[in-house]
């Protein structure tokens, strides 16, 4: 015979629901946390695929004062084709450093499509002129280089000195820093139109037509040109009259005068 239940009596199991939702919580957490780790991975493998595989978008270069960056780029010979490797910072290196203007540079690539260039450039002292040739040197004296063109660099920024001739001299750093302190101390009297070099000697023409010979060694330029100065409005009546001014001498300047056949005419 069946056991009959007393209904009266008779209660219902209850559920345990917190720990269901406990579990449906770590469930859910899981799942999250799954998915963001697939994504997370998804993204790095991403990374570093475009990173691998990147080109350059930018370039961007510090410490040009007179190098004109598009001829700094171009001289790169970078495209947009050229993928943003360690390869690159070498070739890019090798590349600038032998550029006539730049003393120092560093390269840097800044990820995804950046490429960084600081240069440190050769500070450019002048430029001579001379049988259609523009030499250029450096603050030091040292010779840069005869092919300056002025798309490549901004010249106007440079001393400019015009020379009848150059002599084996001009790759002396002393004679060429004398030079260049002669000429603006003795600008400064009258406007020089140009500079010839004559065994070891600087002949200075002036537009006024009075030509200046000067050392180029062991002359103290400071105390002949501020002696020259002090009787140079007294020389400018007789500009005619006078072949040259030698000012090298310690404690004198001497005149030379030109020849009586040349003044009969007076």
């Amino acid at each position: 015979m069946k056991d009959f239940k007393n209904f009266k009596s008779y209660k219902k199991p209850k559920k345990n629901y917190s720990l269901i939702k406990r579990k449906i919580i770590l469930i859910i957490i899981s799942a999250v946390l799954v998915v963001v780790f697939i994504y997370a991975a998804f993204k790095g493998l991403y990374f570093l695929k475009n990173a691998q595989e990147s080109k350059i978008k930018y370039i961007y270069i510090k410490g040009n004062s007179i190098i004109d960056s598009k001829y700094l780029i171009k001289s790169l010979k970078i495209n947009k084709d050229t993928k943003l490797n360690n390869q690159l910072k070498i070739d890019v290196y090798n590349e600038l450093m032998k550029n006539p203007y730049i003393a120092q540079a560093n390269v840097a690539t800044i990820k995804p499509d950046t490429l960084y260039i600081d240069i440190k450039e050769k500070k450019p002292l002048c430029i001579l002129e001379a049988n259609n040739r523009k030499l250029m040197f450096s603050s030091n004296g040292q010779y840069m280089t005869d092919n300056v063109n002025s798309q490549q660099i901004n010249t106007n920024k440079i001393l400019h000195i015009k020379m009848s001739n150059l002599t084996t001299q001009i790759n002396n750093k002393s004679a060429v820093l004398g030079l260049i302190k002669l000429y603006k101390k003795l600008d400064k009297l009258e406007k020089i139109s140009y500079i010839s070099m004559e065994d070891n000697k600087f002949e200075v023409y002036f537009e006024n037509g009075i030509m200046v010979k000067a050392n180029m060694f062991d002359c103290d330029y400071d105390k002949s040109a501020a002696r020259l100065e002090t009787i140079w409005q007294k020389l400018l009546p007789d500009v005619k009259k006078i072949e040259s001014v030698s000012i090298c001498y310690p404690d004198r300047i001497i005149i030379k005068w030109k020849t009586k056949e040349i003044n009969s005419g007076r």
